[in-house]
């Protein structure tokens, strides 16, 4: 098991879904630097209009398998 997946197993458990790489590397960031709670708390704020915004884009509803989860949008590439 590669240290990512180790470390995001530590945070959010064995039994939790794996999200692609680049959105755990991600969530584990947050969380060892202590803001995911404050950034989940604000998402949760505007997360219906958001989930609106890309079901629209996309024609699909967002679930795991949607195609906006496989964009980086990070500007380093693993």
């Amino acid at each position: 098991m590669n240290e990512l997946k180790k470390r995001y197993i530590k945070y959010f458990g064995v039994g939790s879904a794996l999200p692609p790489k680049h959105i755990m590397k991600t969530l584990v960031e947050m969380r060892e630097n202590g803001t995911y709670e404050n950034k989940m708390e604000k998402m949760s704020l505007i997360f219906d209009r958001i989930k609106n915004e890309i079901e629209d884009a996309t024609d699909e509803e967002l679930t795991n398998d949607n195609i906006i989860f496989d964009i980086n949008f990070d500007k380093e590439k693993d």
